[in-house]
């Protein structure tokens, strides 16, 4: 398998994992430049997620019969250029504008980079390793993101940090125009039966999977900051070191379930909602304990995010691997990460903001739901098994 094409789409996914993110490490420096308050500028990051939740699919259905390869040249060129006019409109509701079509446009960024990665695996039980490379993208874009941007403000100011990205996307796109492959467009019957697909209750219960597994994760990683140096009392510079530690665990535990989720993806996620339930009520029981906060956090990086590759095989399985399916999954995996974040905080603020632990029983609740739908799926699924084998007889 030429791998060199799946390396370039990594990069194009790592491009919007990091301008997804560059706001949370430049707070206080736009807060003060747009005389906004940090909680205002936070909120970007929620509208820039509501555009990839809600805007990806929309751009995934008008570019439904365009190659795959056009369409992401020119939803990524879109994507730069609207990246790089941020510095140039001095006011945050323009600011916000530009961050929700941003948004929009990464999530079909997200959902083209999938589907092509998936069509060029040269079988289809390679389809899994395939996309888990591209997923690396993701995974060292969240953890680039925010230190690599608060570098760029602190060094010159925050303009600065969308000027370049923004230029990266534009080399991006001159590189992958060398690159990738010429594949063809969908047929209108592909189409077709895409949306039918998408009515399929199967499909649904299997995107709940998602929803509930990414939600349990970022339900806690949000509040993984405050854990560390408030709960465990690490320091600033070991909590940074931590981090980085967790998005190392995330890359390591992608490239080896991507490795295996082609023929063992609900294994997989069984050990993942085990293994990370566990590690969240490790974390909300003795966050205050820095022997026990270190691993908890080390073992959710290896388990949480970096099941991606087995929730798309299960996705596969049902409605194969095309763009329309792929851009509402990733729509689905968005909402998410703002429903999981959304009810740790809920969580936190009920019990007076004295502790991150809410958070992490909220993570762990979400992980065990997560494992109750896959299970109920697997039983469904051998009962219909057996259903069939009287007729096939």
């Amino acid at each position: 398998m030429n791998k060199r094409p799946l390396y370039w789409l990594m990069l194009t996914l790592l491009l919007v994992a990091m301008s997804e993110l560059q706001t949370m490490g430049m707070l206080p420096d736009m807060a003060r430049s747009l005389g906004a308050s940090t909680a205002a500028i936070g909120a970007f990051i929620s509208i820039y997620s509501f555009g990839m939740a809600i805007g990806g699919p929309l751009i995934a259905w008008v570019l439904r019969q365009v190659p795959p390869k056009a369409a992401l040249l020119g939803v990524v060129t879109a994507y730069a250029i609207l990246e790089a006019a941020v510095p140039l409109i001095h006011n945050y509701w323009w600011i916000a504008a530009l961050r929700l079509l941003t948004g929009t446009l990464g999530g079909a960024v997200f959902g083209l980079t999938l589907t092509m990665a998936a069509r060029l695996a040269p079988t289809p039980d390679r389809i899994a390793s395939s996309i888990s490379i591209v997923l690396n993208g993701l995974m060292l874009g969240a953890v680039l993101g925010l230190p690599i941007s608060h570098a760029i403000a602190t060094a010159w100011n925050w303009q600065t940090s969308f000027v370049i990205l923004g230029a990266a996307g534009l080399l991006i796109v001159l590189l992958d125009v060398r690159t990738l492959p010429v594949l063809p467009a969908a047929s209108a019957q592909t189409t077709a039966d895409e949306l039918q697909q998408l009515r399929s209750p199967r499909l649904w219960s299997r995107f709940l999977v998602s929803l509930l597994t990414i939600g349990a994760t970022y339900g806690a990683f949000s509040y993984f900051t405050p854990l560390l140096e408030q709960d465990a009392g690490f320091t600033s510079n070991a909590t940074t070191a931590i981090l980085f530690g967790y998005g190392l665990c995330t890359v390591i535990g992608n490239n080896l379930v991507g490795r295996y989720a082609d023929r063992h993806a609900v294994t997989l996620l069984r050990i993942g909602h085990l293994v990370l339930a566990s590690s969240l009520v490790l974390l909300a029981l003795f966050a205050h304990l820095p022997w026990a906060a270190l691993p908890g956090v080390l073992l959710v990086g290896l388990v949480g995010v970096t099941m991606n590759p087995a929730l798309v095989v299960r996705v596969v399985e049902v409605s194969g691997a095309g763009n329309l399916v792929n851009t509402v999954h990733t729509s689905v995996i968005t909402l998410g990460v703002v429903t999981g974040s959304a009810i740790g905080s809920a969580a936190i603020s009920g019990t007076g903001d004295s502790s991150s632990a809410p958070a992490m029983w909220t993570g762990a609740t979400l992980a065990v739901l997560a494992a109750g739908v896959l299970g109920a799926q697997t039983v469904g699924s051998k009962r219909r098994q057996m259903s069939l084998q009287p007729a096939q007889n």
